[in-house]
Parts: C-alpha cells; sequence; structure tokens
C-alpha cells in the first residue's frame, strides 16, 4: 500500500514537471511567434496555443483524478483483505485449540464417561465452525468464477427454513429467544445448500450482535409469485452508511484489530451472491426501537 502510494507521489511530481515544462514552452512559441507573425495573426495564433494547453492539461489533470480514484479503490481492496486473512486466521486457531484441548485432556486425564462425552461434543462443535468457514470460502470461491454447476431441487421452503433454524438455534442452550411465524406453505427451486447458506448465515449474523435473553423473529409470507423472508434482531443496527458496504466481500464494520464480535467478512457477501444468482433480492431496514431487519424474496417455482 505504502509502495503504490509512493508511485502515485512520484507520478504527480512527474506530471507537475510536464506542466511546467508545458508553460515554459508555451511562453518561447508565443515570444517567437510575436518577432515573426503581424499583430492580427499573433493574437490568433496566442488563443490557439493557450486553448491547446488548457486542453492538455484539462486531460492530464482528468487523468491524474482517475488515477487517484483507482488508487483509493485498490487501498479499500487490500485493507478489506487484510482483515479477511485476520479474521480467518483467528477463526481457523480457535476451533483448532480448543479441539487440542479437549483431546489432550482426554487422553492425559482419568475422567468419567460423562466428562469425556462432554469433552467430545466440545470437539465436534469446534470441529463443525470450521467446516463452515470452509464452505464458506469454497462457496465464495465458486460464486466469482460464476459457476452455474449447483444443482437444483424442489423443496418445500417451510420445512427446510424450520430444520435450518433448529440447527442453528439448538447449540444456544436458550440463551437467545427466537420467535417463528410461518405463512402460506410454498415450493421453491434453487440449490439446497444455497438456500441454507443464506438463512443459515442471516441467522448466524444476528446472533453475532444479540445479547442474553434478546430475541430473534423469522417469519415468512407469500406475494403473488414470491416467498418473503424476514428476520428481525434487537442488536446495536446496521449504520445508514453501511448498509450497502456490508455486503462487499470481506466488508466488516470497524477493524479487525479492535472488533470483538468474530466473522469473516464472507457471509453477507454470500447472501447477496446467492440471492442475485437466483432472481431474489434482499434488503436491510432498521428495527424499532434498535437492531436490524433483513429481508430476503425467493421466486415461488410453480408446475
Amino acid at each position: 500500500m505504502q509502495a503504490g502510494r509512493g508511485s502515485l507521489r512520484i507520478i504527480y511530481v512527474l506530471a507537475v514537471y510536464v506542466v511546467l515544462q508545458l508553460i515554459w514552452w508555451g511562453y518561447h512559441i508565443i515570444q517567437l511567434t510575436k518577432e515573426v507573425e503581424p499583430s492580427e495573426s499573433f493574437n490568433s495564433r496566442i488563443w490557439m496555443i493557450i486553448g491547446e494547453g488548457f486542453v492538455f492539461i484539462l486531460i492530464l489533470s482528468i487523468g491524474l483524478f482517475k488515477l487517484r480514484q483507482l488508487q483509493k479503490r485498490d487501498d479499500a481492496s487490500k485493507e478489506k483483505e487484510k482483515n479477511f486473512l485476520l479474521a480467518v486466521t483467528h477463526e481457523l486457531k480457535t476451533p483448532i485449540a480448543s479441539n487440542r484441548l479437549a483431546l489432550e485432556t482426554i487422553q492425559t486425564r482419568d475422567l468419567t464417561s460423562a466428562i469425556n462425552q462432554k469433552l467430545i461434543v466440545s470437539a465436534l462443535q469446534s470441529n463443525n465452525r470450521l467446516e463452515e468457514l470452509v464452505n464458506k470460502i469454497l462457496l465464495s470461491t465458486h460464486l466469482s468464477a460464476n459457476s452455474q454447476e449447483s444443482a437444483s431441487l424442489v423443496f418445500n421452503a417451510n420445512d427446510s427454513l424450520k430444520r435450518i433454524v433448529k440447527d442453528n438455534f439448538e447449540s444456544l442452550d436458550s440463551l437467545i429467544e427466537i420467535e417463528e411465524k410461518y405463512g402460506e406453505e410454498c415450493q421453491l427451486k434453487m440449490s439446497l445448500l444455497e438456500f441454507e447458506t443464506v438463512i443459515s448465515n442471516l441467522i448466524q449474523n444476528a446472533i453475532k450482535y444479540q445479547a442474553k435473553g434478546d430475541e430473534i423473529l423469522i417469519s415468512t409470507t407469500v406475494n403473488a409469485d414470491k416467498l418473503n423472508i424476514q428476520l428481525s434482531d434487537s442488536g446495536p443496527g446496521i449504520p445508514d452508511a453501511e448498509k450497502n458496504k456490508v455486503f462487499e466481500k470481506f466488508y466488516r464494520i470497524g477493524d479487525e484489530m479492535t472488533r470483538s464480535n468474530k466473522g469473516t467478512g464472507l457471509g453477507l457477501y454470500l447472501v447477496k451472491e446467492i440471492m442475485t444468482r437466483n432472481q431474489g433480492s434482499i434488503s436491510i431496514e432498521d428495527n424499532k426501537p434498535k437492531g436490524a431487519i433483513f429481508k430476503v424474496s425467493f421466486p415461488i417455482y410453480s408446475k
């Protein structure tokens, strides 16, 4: 990043040098023209030289402005990738350390069957966390390559949604309340893995910012040819300036070295990409008195 800015400074210096040289040569050309041209012809020639010089400086300025914009985008992209690597490192190290501790405890200590079972369950949960992270990275690569190889199938939306909600909340030990309101049943035709990814990522994103005793509401409605799923939480919410940015790849609010919530910046990006490739939509609204409301809309399958 610093090397890029250094190169940009060199280009700015060269641009200033070119402009100064243009002014210098323009001055000399005017002086020479003054000596050899009649008065009327001289005045028109001056305006021609000034006009050409102005156009040249204008084009040069636009080029430098565009170059600066590209540099800013490149810096922002590199910053997001750096944050992603820091987040992935943390997300990998935590379950690995947890697994090692559980296995070493079982290996070195004479524990009761109940405690051994508890440690095994903990290790399996850590392994599931690792698997989820790997799946996110693989799916991100899959979507970035614009692959169309995901197998589509027809499934009952409410049945699948209930199962996904249960899988995501059963390990929370009632720390967070969940309220479910399901509307009319309907069928979807898409990759079941992609549907699970959308719902699970939205749920995990909501859980991440909830306090003990907070409630998450999941509801569905059917309007015309669309299935609308709404997920409301009572967390801190998302500032208006961040509402579109959170769907960018690797983007996370805050700095990776200071933020306390886990994550990689891939979850909501995957949601947005999956909804787009399945002709769906996603939006974010403010919840009252606090929190966020995520709304996703899927096209209903009809024979």
